[in-house]
């Protein structure tokens, strides 16, 4: 029998479109208990947007504890909840990119072997979640595990649990695109959409072929036009167009070797000269990074396709 697992989203907008920010928690379904918790500041942003992308964060949160669980999510957005359990259409471009990625989350969640299904509360009995996007929307980001992740590892010994993680502020994040071609190209521009919906970003690619390629299918799907950069060139250390990119803020995608996303991600986890080439990067996968106050740096995910 499935593992149930029970999430709460909620998402607010102070100005509709204002200041936004979303929050979304895991309990465990028999028992209740307080398994995860997120929340993250979305800028300007409105709030059906924020709704949404708590949901996605749920969904994320719920499969990142147990893939293959019974996920019943429970909202008081009764559009959210009516969109995805198929009764009402969707209009809204952006609603509809949001949507498609909450149920890519819900498809793996079901390939795995579990369910998911929606469910309408009154606002009243969402307090924990609403509590959680106000902290998005008062700029705090939410990261905190509460179960035993990982408890044994497979080699028998005992594994350290996901650490509690709040910051502070809004992140400088950059989304690194690993150079393909062909269908490979359009898939990685059609990951990246979905990623970044309609969060303003700047779009940086290397010079080569390939990488112009994948470029310029990511640029179409963002309405961005891509800004060669020779600092992202594979044999070039990336230090420097690591440290500008950075040193600008805000969101930017960057399209280049996957060598060089090797290469930057052994520079910002500061992993021994060589090691890098052991991390895994498919060619049209995606790989993030989130760079705080202080040069506080959380590698988001990588090789996500």
């Amino acid at each position: 029998m499935s593992r149930r697992l029970t999430v709460e989203a909620d998402g607010g907008s102070r100005g509709n479109p204002g200041v936004a920010g979303y929050g979304a928690l895991v309990r465990d379904g028999a028992t209740g208990a307080l398994l995860a918790e997120r929340a993250e500041p979305l800028g300007k942003a409105s709030n059906n947007v924020a709704e949404y992308r708590g949901l996605i964060a749920g969904l994320e949160a719920a499969y990142a504890i147990e893939p293959g669980a019974d996920v019943v999510v429970r909202m008081d957005s009764k559009l959210v909840v009516e969109q995805m359990s198929g009764t009402w259409k969707i209009k809204h471009e952006d609603m509809k990119r949001l949507a498609l990625r909450a149920r890519d989350v819900a498809a793996a969640i079901r390939t795995a072997g579990g369910s998911v299904r929606y469910e309408w509360i009154p606002r009243a009995e969402n307090s924990d979640a609403d509590a959680l996007s106000n902290d998005g929307m008062d700029g705090l980001t939410v990261d905190r595990r509460h179960d035993d992740v990982g408890s044994e590892a497979e080699d028998g010994e005992a594994a350290a649990c996901d650490p509690a993680t709040v910051r502070s502020g809004t992140p400088v994040r950059v989304v690194l695109v690993a150079e393909a071609t062909g269908a490979a190209s359009r898939t990685a521009a059609q990951a990246v959409e979905r990623l970044l919906g309609g969060a303003p970003r700047r779009l940086l690619t290397a010079p080569g072929e390939a990488s112009v390629e994948t470029a310029a299918e990511v640029g179409d799907a963002l309405g961005v036009d891509p800004v060669v950069d020779a600092g992202w060139d594979v044999g070039v250390d990336p230090a420097d167009a690591w440290g500008r990119v950075v040193g600008r803020g805000g969101t930017t995608v960057v399209v280049c070797p996957p060598d060089t996303v090797r290469a930057v991600l052994g520079h910002v986890l500061g992993m021994p000269a060589g090691r890098s080439g052991r991390l895994a990067v498919a060619p049209g996968s995606l790989a993030g990074v989130e760079v705080w106050a202080g040069d506080d740096v959380s590698v988001a995910f990588t090789n996500r396709t």
